[in-house]
């Protein structure tokens, strides 16, 4: 008896956090290419939560990066700054938008060079234990 109940709520969890990851819709996700010399690329996206309660964007990661880091870019007396952010909270019904000169994602030391074209898979980490896999087209940084 303590197995079936144990295998059912472990089948639970298992949809649970299937649920929640699948109520995310990433739009417009690209990694911007590494420029020669640059230790870090930037990543843009938006994030639209179609779910019922917040989702909170803990990490990310990806193995094309050693680290992924998430900021926002301020404006302190004509000087912009990148601040850290530890993590992104995504409204319920809400979305939040990574963009070039405000929030981002930064694909630091890079283990590989990152050219217009290729694609990479970077992992999105939430508070409630689900996490999504993204596979984001590079982009040149020249502007069409």
């Amino acid at each position: 008896m303590k197995a079936i109940i144990a295998g059912m709520i472990s089948i639970l969890l298992m949809a649970a956090a299937g649920h929640a990851a699948a109520e995310l819709v990433v739009e417009e996700g690209q990694v911007r290419e590494l420029i020669p010399g640059a230790t870090s690329a930037a990543a843009y996206m938006t994030l639209r939560n179609t779910g019922a309660e917040p989702l909170l964007l803990k990490s990310v990661t990806s193995p094309a990066a050693n680290k992924i880091t998430l900021h926002n870019t301020m404006n302190h007396n004509g000087m912009l700054h990148m601040i850290g952010i530890d993590t992104l909270s995504i409204p319920a019904g809400g979305s939040v938008t990574l963009k070039e000169g405000a929030m981002h994602m930064m694909l630091e030391e890079p283990v590989q060079a990152l050219r217009a074209g290729d694609t990479v898979e970077v992992t999105l980490h939430f508070g409630n234990g689900t996490n999504q896999i993204l596979a984001l087209p590079v982009r040149s940084v020249l502007k069409p």
